[in-house]
């Protein structure tokens, strides 16, 4: 088996000189003191149900599974790691990986996790003495221990190992591990074929194996576990010529393409009459996601489902826009601190960071733009109310679909420009006020008592 090497653990050991003093969380009947957080790296609710997860299936009996849980936009692996990591959102943290447009708007860029423009559960943490891992993770930033060998798909019994290690040797209250291989079966093989439905499978067993970990050192009975993906994985049926992107001013990446100046009226219909186009977002419409950035461009337009722009290889799966197939993600929270048979309904990515802080009596990280799940918590009293909440999250989506009606509508001549305009500004003033009534009952809800 895989072990830390002595400089290593002596390395660890040395960083554990700040005392572990979590906030107090007498709200909780059993509080943990360690979290095993997994992330299950592109997978849909409909293929984790598919597969055979008895691991899986144990946690959600014990525990909570979330009925409608979404990621964020764009549906993609580093822009989604950081917000899940941070709680923040793609407009606040401005990592766009794995692509972004240069200074100019003239070409795309890679873009280095290490200018991520918010604060890490990890380092918000350290200051209590809780000590992180993150084993195949490239965006824990400030961890203390982080291996980043394991990040292809093939790599997750090297990744698993390297977990087992962390825990049987060091024992970190925070144990964060990604598996990659679904996603990656799932570009090549499509989300819910039988090589990925094995690679979900091999998954289940390899968090069986962490789980008995824990338990041969009695320390399952404090340990709370997160399970969950950071985005879907659609079905690609049909491939649109890069060029369709290009010749318009934009910049293609997989399912999305990012438009530097933004479309003229004529380039807009085209587009929303093509058949291969889904929506066109505008700067206000990516505000509304969270997910406007300078280096995004004033208009990003997505491919309908089934479309993605072609590639040097064939490929079964991808992701990356904001369709329902893309943005539902699996969730389930089992262990210390949860209540079994907890009704989760609505949820978001970014509500991870601060529902993992409360539960282990960490900071919140400073830009927090996620809510506290108070309803799977197993609480002494009544838990908080959270149907306001979800009831405004609801609306947004619902004034993002009404947007994408108008903007049919004009496209295809069915409405004067004039209307078109006035409407528009009125579902987009109703959808501005119901942002900010979420981000005071956000507010209302956020844990603070940090003493």
């Amino acid at each position: 088996m895989l072990s830390l090497t002595p400089e290593v653990l002596t390395l660890l050991r040395s960083l554990d000189k700040v005392k572990y003093k979590p906030a107090p969380r007498d709200f909780l009947r059993r509080a943990p003191t360690r979290a095993l957080h997994i992330l299950t790296d592109g997978i849909t609710p409909r293929a984790m149900e598919l597969a055979d997860t008895p691991n899986f299936d144990a946690l959600a009996k014990r525990g909570v599974r979330a009925k409608n849980a979404s990621g964020i936009f764009p549906t993609i692996t580093g822009p989604s790691h950081t917000s899940m990591l941070t709680g923040a959102r793609v407009g606040t943290h401005e990592f766009l990986y794995p692509k972004m447009l240069d200074a100019y708007g003239n070409r795309l860029l890679e873009f280095s996790e290490g200018l991520m423009r918010a604060e890490t559960i990890a380092e918000a943490w350290r200051p209590r003495g809780i000590t992180s891992a993150g084993i195949g993770s490239r965006f824990l930033r400030g961890a203390d221990m982080m291996q980043t060998e394991g990040v292809f798909g093939q790599d997750y019994l090297d990744i698993n190992q390297r977990a087992l290690a962390a825990i049987n040797e060091w024992e970190p209250h925070y144990l964060h591990v990604v598996y990659y291989v679904a996603d990656s079966a799932g570009h090549l093989y499509g989300p819910e074929a039988d090589d990925t439905l094995f690679a979900i499978q091999q998954m289940d067993e390899m968090v069986g194996r962490l789980l008995n970990a824990y338990a041969d050192k009695n320390m399952d009975g404090d340990l709370v576990v997160l399970v969950n993906a950071d985005h879907g994985m659609m079905q690609i049926n049909e491939m649109t010529p890069s060029a369709m992107a290009e010749k318009v001013g934009a910049l293609p990446h997989g399912r999305v393409a990012l438009s530097p100046r933004g479309f003229d009226d004529a380039t807009f219909e085209t587009l929303m009459n093509d058949s291969s186009v889904d929506d066109i977002y505008a700067r206000d419409e990516l505000e509304l996601l969270g997910a406007y950035g300078p280096r995004w461009g004033e208009n990003v337009f997505q491919l309908r489902d089934g479309y993605m722009f072609d590639t040097s290889k064939s490929l079964k799966g991808y992701h990356g826009a904001w369709s329902k197939t893309e943005r539902h993600i699996p969730l389930l929270l089992s262990g210390a601190g949860v209540r079994a048979g907890a009704e989760l309904d609505l949820c978001e990515l970014v509500d991870v960071a601060p529902t993992l802080a409360v539960l282990l009596g960490g900071a919140i990280p400073e830009n927090n733009q996620g809510r506290i799940l108070w309803e799977a918590f197993d609480m002494n009293g009544n838990a908080p109310d959270v149907t306001r909440y979800t009831e405004l999250l609801r609306e947004r989506d619902a004034a993002l679909e009404e947007l994408k009606t108008l903007k049919r509508e004009r496209a295809g001549g069915a409405m004067y420009r004039s209307d078109y305009d006035d409407q528009r500004a009125r579902v987009l003033a109703r959808a501005k006020g119901n942002l900010l009534a979420m981000e005071e009952e956000r507010r209302r809800l956020e844990f603070r008592d940090q003493s």
